[in-house]
């Protein structure tokens, strides 16, 4: 796999997992993808605690949007860049420089 490649089946809904310097979030199906640091003092947002679309920091507690980016919680005053996600199969791929709009919502069986 490339670098911005993960195996959908190992981000199940409600869990987070760090794909190179970016955090790939299932939000109840949806893929969502966001820089992988806090942008209050570089905390690792994949092991936050992740309820809803919301991430705390786990750190200082700042709490992001993570299908947005917005800042829902200080103290981080800065919105997190966010990335699109596009699966193929079993396969997601991060795309870089690609607005994250259209964050993927998974097929249902």
């Amino acid at each position: 796999m490339k670098d911005n490649e993960f195996r959908v089946a190992d981000v199940p809904p409600g869990s987070a997992a760090l794909v190179g310097s970016v955090a790939v979030f299932n939000v109840a199906g949806r893929l969502c993808a966001t820089q992988a640091k806090c942008t209050h003092r570089q905390g690792p947002l994949t092991e936050g605690a992740l309820e809803g679309s919301t991430v705390a920091c786990p750190w200082h507690l700042s709490q992001f949007d993570v299908c947005t980016g917005a800042v829902l919680r200080g103290p981080a005053r800065d919105p997190l860049e966010t990335y699109q996600v596009t699966v193929e199969g079993e396969i997601g791929r991060i795309e870089a420089g690609a607005p994250a709009a259209a964050n993927t919502a998974l097929p249902t069986a």
